[in-house]
């Protein structure tokens, strides 16, 4: 299991510096994204959901521990901090971090504070798995909840709630019943795996719909459906065979 991590540092030296020594000495960690200041970060942290942050004290427009204090107190990550600044100790305790690295980033110190966050982290992540796996087993694929992991929390959504769809890069956004969207650190194809034995078409590349969500077929080139949260999606012209056969039995 791969540790995604974010590093969040105004000096891009600093940034540079960490990437490196993490990228050689310390192999389970994988940076998805770096901030220099606390709003950025707090905006990465919400749709990427990291497992660790590296995460420096004293920023420009918010530190460190504001930026923790800006987030709900039953965070799903572990923090390291990184900073120059030794006077911090007491304080990055009682902030819960796993560790205190002080910069110039040693390296003995820092393989020794990742080794303790990956020892937290994979047991809660493996935890997590095995009671989301427990609760679903006995269902049918009707009635299995669909978990949608944010940044404070998880979503459990039954299929039939799910009216589309669609993706975004590593991302997919939801659009359930209600009106509500939420967006996903996933892929499109990981839902679409789930849901494969569920009443779910693939329109387009891009697009997976709920078919009982479908209100009316769209005549234009290449066609399109209309779904009961009033969006059209598009229907590619390979798929719209596939997806005409799905609808007329």
């Amino acid at each position: 299991m791969k540790i995604k991590s974010i590093i969040i540092d105004d000096e891009s030296k600093s940034r540079d510096n960490l990437r490196v020594l993490l990228s050689e000495y310390c192999p389970a960690i994988e940076i998805v994204a770096e901030a220099e200041d606390a709003a950025s970060a707090l905006k990465l942290i919400r749709q990427l959901e990291p497992h660790l942050l590296f995460l420096d004290i004293e920023m420009p427009g918010g530190s460190g521990f504001q930026l923790l204090q800006s987030l709900p107190a039953n965070r799903d990550f572990e923090v390291i901090f990184v900073t120059a600044y030794d006077q911090y100790g007491i304080a990055a305790v009682k902030a819960c971090a796993i560790d205190y690295v002080l910069k110039p980033v040693d390296v003995l110190e820092l393989s020794a504070a990742v080794e303790k966050a990956v020892a937290q982290i994979i047991p809660q992540k493996e935890n997590s798995r095995l009671r989301e796996l427990v609760a679903n087993m006995s269902k049918s694929p009707a009635e299995s909840r669909i978990a949608f992991p944010l940044a404070d929390k998880i979503i459990f959504a039954l299929p039939t709630e799910i009216v589309r769809l669609e993706a975004d890069g590593n991302y997919t956004h939801v659009y359930l019943a209600g009106q509500k969207k939420i967006i996903v650190c996933k892929t499109l194809k990981e839902y679409a795996d789930l849901l494969s034995n569920s009443h779910f078409i693939r329109t387009h590349q891009s697009h997976l719909v709920n078919s009982h969500k479908i209100t009316a077929w769209i005549k234009t080139e290449g066609g399109a459906i209309a779904m009961e949260d009033g969006s059209l999606v598009p229907v590619s012209r390979q798929r719209k065979e596939e997806v005409l056969k799905h609808l007329v039995k």
